[in-house]
């Protein structure tokens, strides 16, 4: 059993909880899926925005650069080749490269597991009230509640219950070192870069229930 601190609402009032026989947590944390989990979320992230020209794209060289024969040279076609300056890029990188890469589930229910064993060794792992309901986005009132409960200088992760918290989303927005998620969202990689990671209640359930 561990014992985790709740935030009750938004005016910064706690309170200590045990988590009972959760399996969410685990006894032996595995770095080497953790690794994987990163690596496969980083690569999956990545853009293929590089991009060069092939000698059928560069401007000019339609024009053979010497005859053929009797100059003692090499048969040239055009001045646009990838050995000459200028010409084409043979083999470059192109927009449809795919750096797509995959991990079994099983893999990464052990990565997840080991993420969230790993903050909740460091304390670095809060429960949020069900309770909490914003009529409207607010950028102020969550500052508040970092700085009343010392968290205004740290990386927090917010988990949070479905989208119906639409508004406490929002206001964690403009906030450099916030990011707010909901469940089915949260990876491995945003667990291990959060400081605190602070997980609603019925989140923290229904996590349970998907990787237990």
């Amino acid at each position: 059993m561990s014992s985790v601190k709740l935030l009750k609402d938004l005016l910064g009032n706690t309170e200590e909880v045990e988590l009972k026989n959760n399996k969410l947590f685990i006894k032996e944390i595995n770095t080497q899926e953790l690794f994987n989990s990163v690596l496969v979320a980083n690569a999956n992230e990545r853009q293929s925005t590089a991009s060069t020209l092939t000698k059928a794209e560069v401007r000019g060289g339609g024009r053979k650069p010497y005859k053929q024969k009797h100059t003692g040279r090499a048969r040239q076609g055009s001045i646009r080749n990838p050995h000459y300056v200028g010409g084409g890029r043979a083999f470059g990188p192109t927009p449809e490269k795919n750096y797509t890469l995959k991990q079994n589930s099983k893999a990464y229910k052990l990565a997840f597991k080991s993420a969230m064993t790993l903050k909740l060794n460091e304390k670095g792992l809060n429960l949020l009230s069900n309770k909490i309901e914003m009529k409207e986005p607010s950028t102020k009132t969550i500052s508040k509640l970092l700085k009343k409960v010392s968290y205004d200088n740290k990386k927090i992760l917010f988990v949070i219950n479905e989208t119906k918290n639409e508004n406490f989303l929002k206001s964690c927005q403009n906030l450099e070192k916030v990011v707010s998620k909901t469940w089915n969202q949260v990876s491995a990689k945003d667990i291990l870069n959060s400081d605190i990671a602070v997980i609603q209640e019925d989140a923290f359930n229904k996590i349970s229930e998907v990787f237990a």
